[in-house]
């Protein structure tokens, strides 16, 4: 079989696919549409485009070799069908079972396809997205990442880091991974957490700016992670919070995923809140997908520190239970969160006490946040509260921006932007047996919440006492038999205005109309100008 089967193998590495993944994702797109209406001369046409932006991805070859085979053409379609095989694409019962192959099934080159496939099923791929060599970790130590051991993601778009440990380790902190994307600018002092592992990228990655801002690498160790970055220059100035919660909201899947998925995550929210933001309090939403610090730089590394308290403080049975479920960034939300001075009572856990847009400097009690941490069960572990629907929003005419910013499973956001006084929402949640919902941010007091049911509520709003700066939150809390509630997930509700003292360019039409000459769409502008902060 020919395993080197396309010339230009070798001209790509990992570091490249970032960069190609719109481009991949508008041909996914077409492909898809061409598929729903049996066009096939738009299907095979497209995965040439696609095999040229990718040489040397598996799946793209798969594809066309499907539209060659359902348009009756089988050598190239057997020629595809080998590349793909030879990239990487090993899955025999899906080619077995696949509808576009039945006019192929019967011959024998394709029968000796499935047998090679098959014959290769192990064998490592050193080329392509798929290929990786695991990085072999010591725990404590510094662990590089370089191309062969990061595969690319099409699907999630995202980094997949390999990595395995070289042995076992008893150092308190050895299991979780440490990751910084500042640039080494607001770095823990690693020599304070015995076997806590710092991970990177190597020099090529670093010089393509991999390492800084978004999270883009999925793990399969715990992490917490920092960026002491923020965007200050221009009108778009903004946190990187604020940034995927506005102009960047395609990355919100991402963090999604990476939140139940054991990545915690602290950023700073340098000037989108007191005391250096002289606007107030600029967020228009919150999500549980990561935790915001007043402050700038270095302000992230107290939250840091007391996710290292909760590793420690766990019995290791629950901590190794929370990892397994992925549960390990929902547990720690929950846990700070109740642990907050400004919520000693644990009715707070469910009001503002506990729900700020941004943590204050030395907001937790430590010894409080430590036992709750060492008292936690395995069955007393909470499910994940998920926030299923919400109705009542306007999607928008022809011109018109809709109301719904985004819509995670976490977390969703809205602007209101129909001119009514009052409106009414009806909020459903999901992923437990007992439901609780809260109004945790509202400092005008426009929401008035009515629970409706088992996992049903309503709010209404009175649009008239919102401001641009002052935005409401809904928190959505679920429990399961004999555990505790869990972490907040939010649904936001905001406003915008042109002639308010502030309100944010991103989200309001009439102000992005004056910096650019046509506005981008609503909620995809990209922020520009990233510093340290």
């Amino acid at each position: 079989m020919n395993i080197l089967c396309a010339l230009f193998l070798g001209l790509l590495t990992v570091w490249d696919y970032p960069a190609r993944q719109p481009v991949h994702e508008a041909l996914c797109k077409r492909f898809r549409s061409a598929l729903l209406t049996n066009d096939i001369e738009t299907r095979v046409e497209t995965c040439k485009k696609g095999i040229a932006l990718l040489p040397d991805d598996p799946i793209w070859h798969y594809n066309l070799a499907c539209s060659l085979a359902y348009a009756k053409d089988p050598a190239p379609a057997l020629d595809e069908l080998e590349k793909a095989i030879d990239l990487g694409f090993r899955d025999v019962e899906k080619m077995r079972k696949d509808a576009d192959f039945k006019k192929i099934a019967q011959l024998p080159r394709f029968k000796e396809l499935l047998d090679y496939a098959d014959s290769i099923r192990d064998r490592p791929i050193f080329t392509g997205p798929l290929a990786v060599a695991p990085a072999i970790g010591v725990a404590g130590k510094p662990l590089v990442l370089g191309a062969p051991n990061l595969a690319w993601d099409f699907e999630r778009g995202c980094f997949n880091a390999l990595v395995q440990w070289a042995e076992p380790s008893s150092l308190p902190y050895a299991g979780l991974l440490y990751v910084n994307r500042d640039g080494g600018h607001s770095t823990l002092v690693m020599t304070n957490w015995p076997g806590l592992t710092p991970i990177g990228f190597d020099l090529d990655g670093r010089q393509r700016g991999m390492d800084l801002d978004f999270p883009n690498t999925a793990y399969p160790y715990p992490v917490i992670g920092n960026a002491s970055r923020a965007m200050t220059v221009g009108p778009l100035w903004r946190s990187l919070p604020r940034a995927m919660m506005t102009g960047e909201t395609r990355r919100l899947p991402l963090m999604q995923a990476f939140y139940l998925s054991n990545q915690f995550w602290v950023y700073p929210a340098a000037f989108d809140y007191p005391p250096l933001g002289t606007n107030g309090n600029v967020f228009a939403s919150t999500t549980p997908y990561w935790l915001v610090s007043q402050g700038r730089s270095w302000s992230d590394q107290y939250y840091l520190r007391a996710a290292l308290l909760v590793w420690r403080s766990l019995k290791p049975a629950v901590r190794a239970e929370i990892v397994r479920r992925g549960l390990w960034a929902p547990v720690l939300q929950m846990l700070m969160r109740g642990a907050l001075k400004t919520a000693p009572r644990p009715e707070d856990y469910f009001t503002a006490k506990a729900n700020p847009s941004a943590f204050p400097p030395n907001g937790l009690d430590t010894a409080r946040l430590a036992a709750s941490a060492a008292a936690l069960t395995v069955e007393a572990l909470p499910p994940v509260a998920l926030v299923a629907n919400v109705s009542g929003l306007d999607t928008g005419g022809e011109g018109e921006w809709p109301e719904l910013t985004y819509a995670t499973p976490c977390a969703w956001a809205a602007v209101l932007r129909i001119d009514s006084p009052q409106r009414t929402f009806i909020i459903t949640a999901a992923g437990g047996e007992e439901y609780r919902f809260a109004v945790v941010q509202d400092d005008r007091r426009a929401a008035q919440l009515t629970h409706l049911g088992t996992d049903t509520a309503r709010v209404v709003l009175r649009r008239d006492l919102m401001t641009p700066t002052n935005h409401v939150d809904i928190a959505v809390y679920t429990r399961g038999k004999g555990t505790r509630w869990s972490a907040p997930s939010f649904v936001s509700f905001a406003v915008v205005d042109a002639a308010a003292p502030y309100s944010d360019p991103v989200l309001t039409p009439e102000l992005l109309s004056r910096l650019f000459a046509k506005p981008p769409a609503p909620a995809q502008t990209p922020a520009s100008g990233k510093t340290a902060e």
